[in-house]
């Protein structure tokens, strides 16, 4: 009879080394983060420094460049109206992108469950996906007037396809042996789906995601820009008729701030849905 005996515990000083070991490379990563966050500060503030002695050298016009004294100054002077601009485009952009990605992970899944569905709307898409569509900000204008809606649908037009592309493409690099041991397993095509290729997925939807929160604000920039009563758009193009270029870097500022939050809050999200895979 063959016996058979209990693996012998690990000795408690390879333990210890290997405790130190991950205290260790956890220490070089928070350095590292610390280290990239100092260097980014410290770019951004050199970039300032050098764009301030650039126009008080003479190096750029004041008229054309302002520097970065006037734009603070403007910013302090007219913060609640940029404020009150930014809750207008801001509103646009939530429900534009939230229309625009739901829906196009909606058809995306459809497309994906359903081959002929697929079939029947690729040609559709690449049509669609080749039209200029910050083009169609005067058409969306005419038929629902200088309103939010139009401002939205513009936005709408952007993230969807945006979105549907990078959902479909993350679906479609799922590893065909996965679907094979599914199909040893005797798994249900639902069961397929929602265990196997949705997960797949998820890399794809959040990278249209990402992309669809920029193009959002584009598009509902770029709305207010051709006709609006408000927004931001409308103060770049009033900034710019007035020929106030500190107003104008301004409102771009405050543009630079609200993507830099947004994809960051998705890349957030992301990170915690897909945590397992670091695991």
């Amino acid at each position: 009879m063959t016996t058979y005996l209990p693996a012998d515990p690990v000795a408690p000083d390879i333990l210890e080394a290997m405790e130190q070991s991950e205290r260790r490379f956890r220490g070089r990563r928070r350095r590292s983060g610390l280290l990239v966050r100092v260097l980014q500060v410290s770019s951004f503030l050199v970039v300032l420094l050098l764009w301030q002695l650039a126009v008080d050298s003479g190096l750029g016009k004041e008229l054309f460049f302002s520097k970065p004294t006037l734009v603070a100054t403007f910013v302090g002077d007219n913060w609640d109206l940029l404020v009150d601009n930014t809750v207008v485009t801001m509103r646009a952009t939530a429900v534009g992108f939230l229309i625009g990605s739901l829906s196009g992970i909606a058809v995306a899944l459809l497309m994906a469950r359903f081959v002929m569905l697929d079939r029947v709307l690729q040609p559709w898409i690449s049509v669609l996906m080749s039209l200029p569509r910050i083009a169609l900000a005067p058409l969306f204008l005419l038929w629902f007037g200088i309103t939010e809606t139009s401002k939205v649908a513009l936005a709408v037009s952007l993230v969807f396809f945006m979105v549907l592309v990078s959902t479909l493409a993350g679906m479609r690099t799922l590893d065909p042996d996965l679907r094979a041991l599914a199909k040893a397993f005797h798994a249900s095509e639902l069961q397929t789906f929602t265990k196997i290729v949705l997960p797949a997925a998820v890399p794809g939807i959040f990278a249209g995601l990402r992309l669809g929160v920029v193009t959002a604000i584009l598009g509902v920039v770029s709305s207010e820009m051709v006709a609006s009563s408000s927004g931001l758009g409308q103060q770049i193009v009033l900034y710019g008729q007035n020929l106030n270029s500190a107003g104008v870097f301004a409102v771009l500022l405050f543009l630079a701030v609200i993507t830099t939050g947004l994809n960051a809050l998705v890349g957030g999200l992301e990170r915690w849905l897909l945590r397992w895979q670091a695991n």
